[in-house]
């Protein structure tokens, strides 16, 4: 069997592309047309790219763990020794010819060992091919195990809530000397077919570790090399009603659709269209246009501003080209009142179909603008539900019984014997995992969350992060005045949730989520699979702290401030404040009524002095003096209500 693949070299290699967009191997410029680019940048991102250049060559050659002198010429090795100037990037030149051509070599080894990994995917069933080419990828490090089984081996991916995929190889010839079970990071597969059967290489690194991927695929430790002969290999499959699975866990909105298109893109890219069910064929490339969409109006809302190098990948972008079906979709749209949110597809479609890629790239930029403006304004509500009513209905076939949901079972008894008591306690009505109360015009939710992500161990144990999520919105009163009904952003108050209400942003609503990304970290949960997991771990778990955040929530419902050890949380918090809670973000609000009130102040100066003498009242009577004194009295008006709204934004848990 012919072997393609360099581990240490693509290692390398990923290295420098992790440090900068010019140096991976999408870029089609040539080693001199590089290094000019790179001397016209600033002198601050000079230095960056030089400092980074030095540390990632003094890595290669001191490092005792790595290996990897056959690979770096004694020109390169010069740099670690003289660094590189920020000054004077000229002296790159040799260094810029060595990696691209290594990359140049990377891309030959791939494009040999897809040939012949596709060459061999041609003679198995259309579904098994379909699944080894989507395990090849290099440099993607997928968790995989691989046991033995009726004298074949079978290779197991991780689980996810989409469903199971396992690859079995029967009849396996082996020179193998390892044991089995084999459970690592792949790294990558590597194929023949042959008269006999089918030849195959995998590349599993075994450790257990905290290094990095990429200065692991330098290192001689740890690596397992499994090649064995075998007969055709057979895709087993199990899939799951991940529809009704985020249903369970909570998900509403905005969250619900978000996690469906990850789930379902993933499950396509992991097996391939020919194992969904038509009903979620006809849906994938819009929840691929909106997963995009997600990611770019995250970008926007980060960042402030549209990034001067948009990186859209070409499967979303080739998804417009199909014209029936974006046709299909229109009826969702108008049906839904989203006439103008259809208007911007349409025109990226059209831009599309006459080549015109920066058109494209910013009518999807317009896209995610809208539709997340729209999500703000509690726009989209119907289009949003009728969604989620095509998206369960799309799984509903699936009735595979998951681990994964299983295990989550015995989290939310654990979960639900920890708080309920207290919400029940003080009021609240509902089940879990939402519940709600109302105290007089107000109505106050709090909803326990689940993230889709969660993390197994070696030893089975389970582990599932949970976050809470309180809202209070005023209610509306609709009906009978002996038997009114009382509404909840527009929704039955018995029917809504928090997560119905964090679409609604005005100054009465007001929503915050406890434990989550907001403060850096989650709730954990463990729950033990193989039942081998002692009484420690069991209660090593921070489901408790549940209670610490239904305290929060219950005192902001009362109007109390958040407690030292949480406004201390929040602080030192990683993750960013939204923008509208940023300092820039309440200055800019507060800006418009400062320059009222300063035209206002300059106003009433021109009118008065028309008809008084001033300047025996005022000592600085002249026009321009009083315009200055205007504005500068509108800028500290801002400023003092910016203030008092910050002070206010760090004492209160609520996020606008």
């Amino acid at each position: 069997m012919n072997y393609f693949i360099d581990r240490k070299r693509l290692g390398i290699a990923e290295i420098f592309s992790a440090m900068h967009p010019i140096f991976s191997p999408s870029n089609d410029m040539n080693a001199k047309e590089t290094v000019r680019l790179m001397c016209e940048q600033s002198f601050r991102t000079r230095a960056k790219i030089a400092a980074g250049i030095n540390r990632a060559i003094r890595r290669l050659t001191s490092d005792s763990t790595v290996d990897v002198e056959e690979y770096i010429s004694d020109e390169i090795k010069n740099l670690a020794e003289t660094p590189v100037r920020a000054d004077s990037l000229n002296e790159l030149l040799p260094f810029m010819k060595w990696l691209a051509e290594l990359h140049r070599q990377n891309s030959l080894a791939i494009e040999r060992s897809q040939y012949s990994l596709n060459d061999a995917a041609n003679y198995m069933e259309r579904q098994a091919g379909e699944f080894l080419r989507s395990c090849s990828g290099n440099m993607t490090w997928q968790n995989i195990s691989v046991t033995e089984e009726d004298g074949g081996l079978l290779l197991s991916l991780t689980e996810r809530f989409w469903g199971r995929a396992q690859l079995f190889f029967p009849d396996v010839e082996t020179s193998f000397e390892g044991t089995f079970p084999l459970v690592g990071m792949l790294f990558c597969v590597e194929a023949e077919h042959t008269d006999d059967g089918f030849e195959f290489c995998f590349v599993v690194n075994v450790e257990f570790g905290t290094d990095d991927m990429e200065l692991r695929a330098l290192q001689n430790r740890n690596w397992v090399r499994l090649t064995f002969r075998c007969g055709r290999p057979q895709l087993r499959t199990s899939l799951f009603d991940y529809g009704r699975c985020l249903k369970d866990f909570g998900k509403r909105g905005h969250g619900f659709i978000e996690d469906w298109c990850s789930e379902a893109i993933s499950k396509e890219q992991t097996l391939g269209g020919a194992s969904m069910s038509e009903r979620e064929q006809e849906l994938l490339p819009l929840a691929k246009i909106i997963r995009i969409a997600y990611q770019m109006a995250d970008i926007h809302a980060e960042e402030g501003r549209v990034p001067d190098q948009i990186a859209i990948p070409n499967k979303v972008l080739e998804l417009l080209g199909n014209r029936y079906r974006f046709g299909l979709y229109r009826e969702i749209f108008t049906q839904t009142g989203q006439t103008e949110l259809y208007s911007i597809l349409e025109r990226a479609v059209e831009a599309w179909t006459e080549d015109e890629a920066d058109t494209v790239s910013a009518e999807l930029w317009n896209f995610a603008g809208a539709l997340r403006e729209k999500e703000q304004g509690d726009g989209v509500r119907a289009f949003y539900d009728t969604l989620i009513g095509m998206m369960t209905l799309c799984t509903s076939e699936f009735d595979g019984v998951s681990r994964i949901y299983g295990s989550y079972s015995e989290a939310e008894e654990k979960m639900r014997a920890v708080i309920e008591p207290k919400l029940l306690e003080n009021g609240f009505t509902g089940s879990y995992p939402h519940y709600r109360r109302r105290r007089g015009k107000k109505g106050e939710y709090i909803s326990v969350l689940t993230s889709n992500v969660n993390k197994r161990t070696v030893n089975g144990v389970m582990t599932y992060y949970f976050t809470i999520s309180a809202a209070v919105t005023p209610l509306e009163r609709r009906g009978k005045r002996k038997s009114p009904a009382y509404f909840a952003a527009g929704m039955p108050f018995e029917s809504a949730a928090a997560e119905d209400c964090a679409a609604v942003r005005d100054r009465r609503t007001k929503y915050a989520q406890l434990g989550g990304e907001y403060d850096g970290e989650s709730i954990e949960v463990n729950i033990d699979i193989f039942e081998g997991m002692s009484d420690e771990e069991q209660t090593s778990d921070s489901a408790g702290d549940l209670l610490r955040y239904i305290d929060v929530a219950l005192n902001a419902f009362r109007g109390k401030a958040m407690p030292r050890w949480y406004r201390k949380k929040r602080r030192e918090s990683s993750v960013k404040y939204d923008y509208e809670t940023t300092t820039g973000g309440v200055f800019m609000k507060y800006l418009p009524f400062g320059l009222y009130i300063a035209a206002l102040l300059m106003g009433a100066y021109v009118v008065c002095s028309r008809f008084v003498d001033l300047s025996g009242y005022i000592p600085v009577a002249d026009q321009r003096d009083a315009l200055v004194i205007s504005l500068i009295a509108g800028a500290a008006l801002t400023f003092f209500c910016a203030l008092l709204r910050m002070g206010a934004l760090r004492r209160h848990i609520w996020q606008y």
